[in-house]
């Protein structure tokens, strides 16, 4: 009895070790099935790998990326073949002309004009009302950053010839003084009279010139770009004084065809004091003029 008892016992304790090293052997076969898998995916990927780069297929962006910083080519080293020119000298051709505007600062145009004559290394002479001008200073700075100039046309456009001198003087002094204000200091140099009205007072007391035109587009009259580039092509003349209104759209719009056509045509597009210095004409005080020839 037990000595059977002791065969079960045994063959129990056998049965048990039996069973473990079962499960010890399975996990070792699982554990190296899933080390071979992994090797076998490591391969196919290396090869893939081999064979896209050597079958001149494009890296992908990250690779791109890689291989665009790797070798970065200095700045220097690209600049230094091709030196900066030196700047071309401004061309002066054989006509001149001075191109200026009445009635303004227009916030609606003037930007537009100012554009154009940048655009093409033209200047202009804007004569401004003072009225305008003192809510419109960013205006006045923008003339003098494109190398335009500021002229006087009365504060608020009065016949001058018809009015007392006192109130002449006022009219002057008021838009000189804002126009100083609000650009740091410019003062004023010329006088484009409303409707190119004239007194003998006048022309005894002041002390500015007195710019009229010799060229008259009719934009005030016209309203039309044809027409008023139409009179510009139709008259011209070397040393003019043309006139516009920058209050107008279709001025604005014009002056984008005339500058081009006058330059084409051999003409530079000047503010009136650089006409006249281009003209070797001196200009005095009290005196009115028409033109630069």
């Amino acid at each position: 009895m037990n000595r059977r008892l002791n065969v079960r016992k045994k063959s129990g304790k056998y049965f048990k070790q039996n069973k473990g090293r079962k499960q010890n052997v399975i996990l070792a076969v699982s554990v190296s099935a899933v080390v071979v898998m992994i090797l076998m995916l490591s391969i196919v990927k290396i090869y893939s790998t081999v064979k896209n780069n050597g079958s001149g297929e494009k890296p992908n962006a990250s690779q791109a990326q890689v291989q665009a910083t790797a070798t970065p080519v200095p700045e220097s080293v690209q600049t230094a073949a091709q030196p900066t020119p030196a700047p071309a000298a401004p061309v002066v051709r054989d006509k001149a002309v001075a191109l200026t505007f009445d009635d303004g600062p227009s916030r609606a145009n003037d930007g537009k004009i100012v554009e154009t004559l940048q655009k093409y290394g033209a200047h202009a002479t804007f004569f401004v009302l003072g009225d305008r001008a003192r809510v419109d200073g960013d205006i006045l700075q923008m003339y003098l950053a494109a190398g335009c100039e500021i002229g006087s046309h009365s504060w608020n456009h009065p016949q001058l010839s018809k009015i007392k001198w006192n109130r002449v003087k006022r009219q002057l002094s008021k838009t000189n003084r804002t126009v100083s204000k609000l650009t740091g200091g410019y003062q004023i140099r010329l006088l484009r009279p409303p409707y190119g009205s004239i007194s003998k007072t006048m022309r005894k007391k002041l002390d500015m010139p007195m710019i009229l035109w010799s060229l008259d587009t009719l934009d005030w009259k016209t309203r039309n770009t044809k027409k008023i580039f139409r009179e510009v092509r139709k008259e011209v003349k070397d040393g003019d004084i043309i006139l516009m209104h920058d209050i107008y759209s279709t001025t604005a719009e014009a002056v984008e065809k005339v500058v081009p056509w006058l330059q084409n045509k051999g003409y530079d597009v000047l503010t009136v004091s650089e006409l006249m210095e281009r003209k070797g004409k001196n200009i005095e005080n009290g005196s009115a003029y028409l033109h630069g020839r």
